[in-house]
């Protein structure tokens, strides 16, 4: 680097010749807009120059996974792929480029980045003068809603740049209920959900129309929280790096987020150009009043719809005046939705208040309520508060005698306007779950109509208990689906992802959660069909006859019948690989390591790691990557809630060597880095299991326990701190239960 008449320069070999003779000087790309390519397959690269105390600091800007490329492509691109006409949402935009992820490190974000992007995008426009929308395509899940601090980042910063539009990804952990991530769930941000457009579903043909937009499968639902606010394309084709050419068409919520602030520039100028320059809660408020739900979708699934640009501006030109209030529904956390995912409480229950609070824009003095099913009702009319409102809603205690979802909102509208749309939206939702330990489920040739989504919620009261659950279809020759399962805070299943049904995929999509892995509570099993053409699927969901605790230091474990008639079977130990659990605690931001060696005979390697859900919500992610000898990557798995899981097929060359796993943490404060703990579980596992006992009967009467022994262990070189994984299965002896699974260290 050399200060040079024009600030700093730097000199790269680009070459490698060894030499800078030959190469040209790279400004700060603010200069003159350099760039510079690297690499066999090209990675473009811009250089940021800052000074501090004289001297330089440099920064590389570059993008390594395409993601930001696209996203930057639907929000501003114009003429993309030298195409006239083929161009993003706003296509006169300015772009500005900010990077909150390491690639080095699993692709998370890096401590404090999301809230220094922010306060430089702003200082940036202010210099400026120039109005500002802000997107941000990421998000990981919540644990406790309203409780994260990059929600409170984003809300604070939006209060303090009232004119400043900023739109997040809602998440891609759809369709189950409860799944919107963080930073998306912020109450002041546009939280986007996806839609699924019609044209990559069925493109227009000659006599053929293109098909109907639908809601996206995909896309995190609310729940706890009344989100997302609105939904916007999720699947396009846009710009990417030369290196990642054949990847042009890309889909989720990280895609619908730039719709909508591309059409919040839109906004932005065109008020701008009718010499007016308007405030984030007007340009929200158009959006979502200019917005069409999907039929059949609820206010947890679309927001307020799929918004118009032409309808938004003619709200804008009609005078009306934007507003944005708080909601909160009391319980000891911050949601913003009254969520019962266990019934009502009982009989009694069927108040709910909510509290509500003007922070920005015009403040009516009296709130006109409506709901939209029967058995919400709320007062007709409500007189604002001071500095809160409280609202309260009843309902019908008699509505929810079938298991099932009820979802209900109800709407405030301001008196004095009513033609300028809801000011905020109270939702309610009642699930009535299956209660499997009293019945199995049995959903035979349920037919589910195109796009739309089949919910089961099934209760497991006890832990221990082993549940599976399948979809099958019975045409699985023509049709087809998708099958997704949930634990009880609205995680997918920790060990499986969704599952697709039917042509040239199985007719059948099991899910099978182990005693260890099982969480009491209310599971939730989703079938989606595809946007063009329904599906007659079977469910069908039960627990195992007994359920299994470790019953002491890996000598055996016990066996427990919740149930009213003997269980009798053959309990079968199986030798899985061998396993290792670490309490690792963090010092801050500093990353934590710990090595094991891989045996020789691992084929996989399983990571686990599990921290106190009230620690998850002070940061913005968190790294699991696993490293061999070299340095070179072999495994990562970044995660997306308190709780991750993540495997990999063990490469020949790691075997017998030492592995280091490193755990990387990203806060969402850059002050804010405080110590942390975790467990982490480190599982590896033979390619062929080893049969160590099979067939000692065990009977348990119904209600009671039994211990039952794990035998001596087959001998297996484990690595030193390390125990034999074992598998215990119990056979039900009538051939028609379920076998009632557990892993466990065991003794050699």
């Amino acid at each position: 680097m050399v200060k040079a008449t024009d600030g700093w320069v730097a000199f790269l070999d680009t070459n490698l010749n060894g030499s800078f003779e030959d190469e040209m000087p790279l400004h700060d790309y603010r200069q003159g807009r350099e760039t510079i390519s690297l690499g066999t397959k090209p990675i473009t690269l811009a250089a940021n120059f800052d000074e501090v105390n004289g001297a330089p600091v440099l920064d590389f800007f570059f993008d390594t996974g395409g993601h930001g490329t696209h996203v930057a492509g639907i929000a501003a691109g114009h003429n993309l792929f030298n195409v006239t006409g083929f161009d993003g949402v706003a296509p006169g935009a300015q772009l500005l480029g900010l990077k909150i992820a390491n690639a080095a490190r699993g692709g998370i974000s890096v401590t404090g980045s999301m809230q220094r992007a922010m306060e430089y995008a702003a200082r940036y426009a202010q210099q400026r003068n120039m109005p500002l929308v802000l997107n941000l395509s990421f998000g990981v899940g919540n644990e406790v809603e309203g409780r994260a601090v990059i929600d409170s980042i984003v809300n604070a910063f939006l209060l303090a740049h009232p004119n400043l539009v900023f739109t997040i990804s809602a998440g891609n952990d759809g369709p189950g209920l409860s799944t919107v991530g963080f930073p998306g769930s912020a109450d002041l941000a546009v939280s986007v959900g996806a839609a699924f457009p019609g044209a990559f579903a069925r493109p227009a043909q000659p006599g053929t129309p293109t098909a109907a937009d639908v809601m996206g499968w995909w896309s995190s639902r609310g729940g706890e929280l009344a989100k997302p606010d609105l939904v916007t394309p999720g699947v396009a084709f846009s710009s990417v790096p030369r290196w990642d050419t054949g990847n042009e068409i890309k889909g989720g919520t990280s895609m619908a987020a730039p719709h909508a602030a591309g059409l919040a520039a839109c906004l932005l100028s065109a008020m701008l150009q009718e010499g007016r320059r308007v405030s984030a809660a007007e340009v929200t408020q158009a959006l979502r009043a200019s917005a069409t739900p999907f039929r059949g979708e609820t206010v947890l699934d679309d927001g307020a719809g799929l918004p118009r640009l032409d309808a938004g501006y003619r709200w804008l030109l009609g005078g009306h005046q934007g507003s944005a209030y708080l909601v909160r529904a009391p319980g000891g956390s911050g949601a913003s939705a009254a969520f019962r995912r266990d019934g009502l409480a009982g009989p009694g229950d069927t108040l709910q208040l909510f509290r509500v609070r003007h922070v920005a824009g015009l403040r009516a003095a009296e709130f006109l309520l409506h709901s939209n099913v029967p058995w919400l009702s709320a007062p007709a009319t409500v007189s604002a508060g001071a500095r809160e409102t409280e609202i309260p809603v009843t309902y019908q205690a008699g509505a929810f005698g079938a298991p099932g979802t009820y979802i209900g909102a109800v709407t405030a509208w301001n008196p004095s306007d009513s033609l300028a749309g809801p000011l905020f939206t109270l939702a309610n939702t009642v699930v009535v779950p299956y209660d499997l330990t009293a019945k199995p489920l049995y959903d035979e040739r349920r037919a589910i109509g195109p796009a739309h989504v089949q919910r089961y919620f099934l209760r497991v009261a006890q832990p221990g208990a082993t549940l599976q659950a399948t979809v099958t279809l019975p045409d699985s020759v023509e049709q087809r689906a998708t099958a997704r399962l949930y634990e009880p805070n609205g995680q997918p299943f920790r060990d499986g992802e969704e599952v697709a049904l039917g042509r040239a995929d199985p007719g059948t999509a099991r899910f099978t959660v182990r005693a260890e892995d099982l969480v009491p509570g209310v599971y939730e099993l989703d079938v989606f069909a595809p946007p063009l053409t329904g599906v007659t699927a079977t469910a069908r969901a039960a627990l195992a006859p007994v359920d299994l605790a470790e019953a002491g230091a890996g000598g055996s474990l016990e066996a427990a019948n919740p149930g009213t008639a003997t269980a009798t079977g053959r309990a079968v130990v199986t030798l899985v690989g061998g396993e290792r659990a670490f309490e690792v605690t963090g010092r801050g931001v500093p990353a934590e390591t710990l090595t094991v060696r891989v045996p020789e005979w691992a084929a996989r390697a399983v990571i686990d790691v599990q921290m106190p859900r009230e620690q998850w919500s002070v940061f913005t992610d968190f790294g699991v990557t696993e490293f061999d000898s070299t340095g070179q990557q072999v495994g990562q798995g970044a995660m997306n809630y308190a709780f991750g899981r993540h495997g990999f097929d063990v490469p020949a060359g790691l075997k017998g060597h030492p592995m280091t796993v490193e755990l990387f943490p990203a806060f969402a404060r850059e002050s804010g880095a405080r110590p942390w703990r975790t467990r982490v579980r480190v599982r590896f596992l033979l390619r062929q299991p080893t049969t160590a006992s099979e067939g000692t009967p065990i009977t348990v009467v119904a209600g009671g326990r039994a211990a039952v022994p794990l035998g001596r262990t087959p001998l297996v070189a484990v690595p030193q701190g390390f125990a034999p994984l074992v598998e215990l299965r119990i056979h039900d002896a009538t051939g028609q239960g379920l076998d009632a699974i557990r892993r466990v260290a065991a003794q050699p």
